[in-house]
């Protein structure tokens, strides 16, 4: 990977480690700690996502009071209205594509309230956010993603000084309180919010689209939701585990560090296959298997140690509204083409759909 050889770890226990175990950075602290050009244009760069103690406890601070199962809980009113909303607007058609009707802006849109980026602005950020997490190693992808990260950059900048001027009840007024208090600088301040405005959708994007794929390609797990869509948070972990969006995810390694029986050194890529973890025989018996009942709330799709998935709740929460709210309003929705025949966006690191075509009977 980027010319180098990677450590590739698969098992569960292991991945557990190595997201956890100080010894292994995530990309964007250890190339700032190298001096070097850190990945997807500065994405990560001094952000909570990629930076280590102390830095990483400071900025995590502000953010978990408003990710928690409290906060999100109040929220579950406006996911439903939007929810709703999205479904409304095919309804009458009598089929859609699942992913730009549903799995794309229902999470943009929840992130953009909650961060307070006017809605108006969704399609900036995904133009942007498309083009930094799609960047390859060839010069046109390189400078594609470049001026993305600087258009987006700009953006929140702007944003970020109007909420100054007139604060207003989300969450970068608050980060901005935060960084009037000198708990954040104001380049953190710009970094986080735009990185939280990617992180918030894209990945939850995709658990939405390979969840309902998973359910709808499965014809006795969807007749069970037509008659009782009811799906918990248990099955919601479950999706996640059986089909997450998160294939793989880096670290490096900082210092001298022995894991399953190898010694591996400063500089050394680690490469965490999450899919295998999740799916490893010696913790979850018949892994590759959905089973909606199984207790899967320790996967690794969210990671694991201080950087868990600070949105996780979130994440949680607009899946489990989607499908429950998908399959009550069209009891008979099926999907369009073979399931094996979708198509899915050519990303390595990251397992979603570019397309999810269903129909169902046409209703007001």
């Amino acid at each position: 990977m980027n010319g180098m050889p990677v450590w590739l770890v698969s098992r569960y226990d292991e991945v557990r480690e190595c997201l956890s175990n100080p010894a292994l950075s995530p990309p964007a602290a250890f190339a700032a700690e190298q001096g070097q050009a850190t990945p997807l244009s500065g994405l990560f760069e001094d952000t909570v996502i990629g930076s280590n103690p102390p830095t990483h406890t400071r900025l995590r601070q502000p953010l978990t009071k408003v990710f928690n199962i409290r906060r999100v809980d109040q929220l579950r009113p406006r996911i439903q209205e939007v929810t709703d909303s999205l479904l409304d607007e095919v309804a009458a058609d009598g089929g859609a594509d699942l992913v730009p009707a549903l799995a794309v802006p229902l999470p943009l849109l929840v992130i953009c309230e909650l961060l307070g980026v006017p809605t108006t602005d969704r399609e900036l950020i995904h133009r942007n956010a498309q083009a930094m997490l799609a960047s390859g190693f060839d010069p046109e992808a390189i400078a594609a993603s470049q001026a993305a990260a600087a258009e987006l950059w700009s953006y929140m900048a702007d944003l970020t000084e109007r909420k100054r001027r007139s604060p207003g009840n989300d969450l970068v007024s608050d980060l901005v309180a935060a960084s009037d208090e000198e708990r954040l600088s104001e380049r953190e301040l710009v970094a986080g919010c735009r990185a939280l405005v990617i992180a918030g959708y894209e990945l939850t994007s995709g658990f939405i689209g390979n969840a309902l794929h998973s359910l709808l390609s499965r014809p006795e797990v969807a007749a069970g939701l037509r008659e009782r869509p009811e799906i918990d948070l248990r099955g919601v972990d479950e999706l996640l585990r059986h089909d997450g969006p998160g294939q793989f995810n880096v670290r490096f390694v900082n210092v001298d560090f022995a894991l399953g029986g190898v010694d591996m050194h400063p500089g050394d890529q680690v490469l965490l296959d999450l899919e295998a973890a999740n799916t490893d025989p010696s913790r979850y018996v018949d892994g590759k298997e959905l089973d909606l009942t199984r207790d899967s709330a320790m996967h690794v799709q969210f990671g694991y140690g201080i950087h868990f998935c600070v949105g996780a709740p979130l994440a949680r929460v607009e899946g489990e509204i989607a499908i429950n709210t998908l399959f009550r309003r069209f009891p008979d929705i099926e999907l369009a083409k073979p399931a094996d025949e979708m198509a899915r966006n050519a990303n390595p690191f990251q397992r979603s759909l570019s397309e999810l075509p269903v129909r169902f009977s046409p209703r007001g």
